[in-house]
């Protein structure tokens, strides 16, 4: 296990994935909305988060090239490019309240604009085993012209119900099995079902998951390298030794914290 090119950067772009699951039940509930919104919000807001990261002065660096990929009635790459072009294209730009320091030690809300590339979307079944092979076909592209790069990290966000397991376990595991010469890539997995079940985050084992989808998931999630843990913790979460880069239950704070270090935690 090596994990050791960062922090990435334009002469070592890395390269960051994002699989949404986009099947009818993404429209059940979720904390105040349904998981539709949850998911499309925080694949939003990391975007613009690695967006602003790659900022200098009024250009946006190619540190990272980045993919996102819906699955449900259909299976579509839904951006893909270096993040200087991604930056230039939202679909739209929608107004949203944010907290800002006041001066005085408290916080007011202040009018933002947020970039919008993905909207909510909920079709059909979970054709999980598709997206993952999509991803490889993305994936293994990118390596072959930055083999020396640190590899790609793959953040798959679902309720965790796939048409078929077992072509998403081999599709995931074919997935994982690409590298580059400083490691193999990695595969994340928040699992969004019932807030109500209690949230389980980046554990090392999987006997506190009585969920067989949250089972699956577990096994389809990479343990997370040294670089990443100690991102992890930046971000405030308190992984385990041998963590698994996966969560469980993932409410919207949560599922963002996962989306940030898992993309931005080698930029640094």
């Amino acid at each position: 296990m090596s994990y050791q090119k960062v922090p990435i950067g334009t002469s070592n772009p890395g390269l960051t994935m994002i699989l949404v699951d986009q099947s009818y039940s993404m429209r059940d509930p979720y904390g105040e909305g349904q998981k539709k919104d949850v998911a499309a919000m925080a694949v939003n807001r990391v975007i613009y988060e690695i967006v602003l990261a790659c900022q200098s002065g009024e250009k946006i660096k190619d540190r990272v090239y980045m993919a996102v990929i819906g699955y449900g009635e259909t299976i579509d790459v839904l951006i893909e490019g270096k993040i200087s072009e991604i930056a230039e294209n939202p679909k739209e730009i929608k107004e949203m309240m944010k907290k800002e320091p006041d001066g005085a030690g408290g916080l007011v809300e202040v009018k933002a604009e947020m970039p919008i590339w993905i909207k909510p979307k909920a079709e059909n079944g979970t054709p999980m085993g598709q997206a993952f092979d999509m991803a490889h076909r993305v994936a293994d592209e990118w390596v072959k012209k930055h083999s020396d790069n640190f590899p790609p990290i793959v953040i798959n966000i679902s309720d965790g119900e796939p048409n078929d397991p077992d072509h998403t376990r081999d599709a995931a595991h074919r997935l994982m099995d690409i590298e580059t010469s400083d490691g193999k890539l990695l595969v994340l997995n928040a699992h969004i079902s019932d807030l109500n079940a209690g949230e389980i985050l980046l554990p090392n084992n999987n006997s506190g998951l009585h969920d067989q989808y949250a089972q699956f998931l577990f096994d389809i999630s990479s343990e997370l390298p040294q670089t990443l843990h100690e991102a992890a913790k930046n971000v405030g979460f308190t992984p385990p030794d041998n963590a698994r880069g996966f969560l469980f239950n993932a409410g919207a704070e949560n599922l963002i914290k996962l989306l940030h270090f898992g993309s931005l935690g080698t930029l640094r």
